[in-house]
């Protein structure tokens, strides 16, 4: 069988990819399908679903991050080396693949897989595994590190491409050079012929669709470059007769309001809150009725079942917000998963949802005004931004002009699929995202 690699491109569907003139790359391909992204759709929850073929309820990745208070079971797969007060209680981005409560697609073909850059990758996720593993010194700095299998190919992507820009993957100097990177270690990847299948993650779009929103110039030049980024991995792996398979995992939206379902929620009496050493308050998970873990236009909810009516009134009060969904209506949008919040709220196409609880800047842990990613219980895009001013990440909420995790009416609002005649594409012009996994298992 032919090779393949499959690039997941952030946040490219149809609008952007019409809107954009110049494409050389990315207007190569015989086939666009529109592919129907998962609730939500978000970079986890679909990288799992993509590669298992099942609904979020199924494979347990319901978001970016987990509530992981009092549920034993999950802490053996956290990342425990830094921050494991507040991971045993909240956490994004895990790496772990044992989270993952269904099998990947190539488990038990004897296929040989790699993952570059895709969430949920280590410990036995695939044959050839490229993930950041940032290093955080006890003085508070990040340093730029991946973890690797086999273990030395980190080491050897440094020393042909240099060190990966970390600080270019993720914060206010997020930028092309990551993406750049991650491209021109998978033409390496491929040229050693180290799998059979092929998976890459490029964040680049992400960047400005959340600063500037889509429709913005420079979301146009972005893709403009991620194209000529592709050009050699897309030239190299045709040229070996691989098929190139091309997609996006969401589609992003404008958004003009943030809703604040803890600050709600503790103006009730349902959020309570603790000083830390330096006087700053957290959440007191122990003592809380309700708490509201935020990812982007979904925010799952987890409450006492005495207060779980309060709560959904408070969520269906807010500005903001479109459903509020309890018990066995989760199902609805897939996510019926006991990982899954008692209340699942689901916002607005033009609004997002943020972790804050704090009523004052003197009560922010400090935590807030930087790039950190495990200790904040929710995700915050406003880490792509800098205040220069006060010197920190920027705490203006209204600076975020783009969000996902909801999926639009029709197929012109959903991510896209690129792919040619011999990938063996499916009938008809939607592919579903659970759908995936059985068509790269056999094309």
């Amino acid at each position: 069988m032919p090779k393949i690699c499959f690039v997941l491109v952030a946040g490219l569907d149809r609008a952007l990819l019409d809107a954009t003139p110049g494409l050389k790359t990315l207007a190569s391909f015989d086939r666009t399908l529109a592919l129907r992204p998962v609730i939500p759709a978000v970079t986890c929850t679909m990288q799992a679903t993509l590669t298992t073929g099942v609904l979020p309820e199924q494979h347990g990745i319901i978001a970016n991050g987990l509530y992981t208070c009092n549920r034993s079971a999950l802490h053996p797969h956290l990342d425990l080396s830094n921050f494991a007060e507040f991971r045993r209680q909240t956490s994004f981005w895990e790496q772990s693949n044992a989270l993952l409560e269904r099998p990947r697609f190539w488990q038990g073909t004897g296929q040989r897989v790699a993952l570059l850059f895709w969430q949920n990758s280590m410990d036995g996720a695939a044959d050839v595994v490229l993930t950041p593993k940032p290093q955080h010194t006890p003085d508070g700095k990040t340093l730029t590190a991946c973890w690797s299998n086999p273990a030395n190919l980190y080491a050897e992507l440094t020393a042909a491409l240099g060190p990966f820009p970390l600080h270019q993957y993720w914060g206010p100097m997020a930028g092309l050079p990551s993406s750049v990177w991650i491209l021109k270690a998978a033409e390496e990847v491929w040229r050693r012929n180290l799998a059979d299948i092929q998976l890459v993650y490029v964040p680049h779009l992400d960047y400005n669709l959340q600063r500037r929103g889509p429709g913005d110039p420079a979301v146009i030049k972005d893709l403009q470059d991620v194209d000529a980024a592709l050009t050699d991995l897309a030239a190299q792996v045709r040229a070996s007769g691989g098929h190139l398979i091309i997609a996006g995992d969401y589609s992003m939206t404008a958004v003009r309001q943030t809703v604040f379902p803890n600050v709600a929620f503790r103006q009730a009496g349902l959020l309570r809150t603790q000083a830390d050493a330096a006087g700053k308050l957290l959440v007191d998970y122990g003592q809380s009725l309700a708490f509201a873990m935020a990812d982007h236009q979904i925010a799952h909810v987890y409450c006492a079942l005495a207060a779980r009516e309060k709560a959904a009134d408070i969520l269906r009060s807010l500005p903001g917000v479109a459903r509020v969904l309890a018990g066995a209506e989760r199902a609805t949008v897939g996510l019926a998963n006991a990982r899954s919040g008692d209340l699942v709220a689901l916002a607005q196409p033009d609004a997002w949802f943020a972790h804050d609880w704090w009523l004052a800047d003197a009560e922010k842990p400090a935590w807030q005004l930087g790039v950190d990613i495990h200790r904040k219980p929710g995700y915050d895009p406003r880490e792509l931004f800098f205040d220069p001013q006060r010197k920190c990440i920027a705490q203006d909420a209204g600076l975020v002009k783009g969000s996902h995790g909801l999926v639009g009416p029709e197929p012109k609002d959903w991510p896209v699929l690129l792919c040619d005649k011999v990938s063996r594409p499916p009938n008809g012009e939607i592919m579903d995202a659970t759908a995936v996994a059985c068509w790269l298992r056999t094309a």
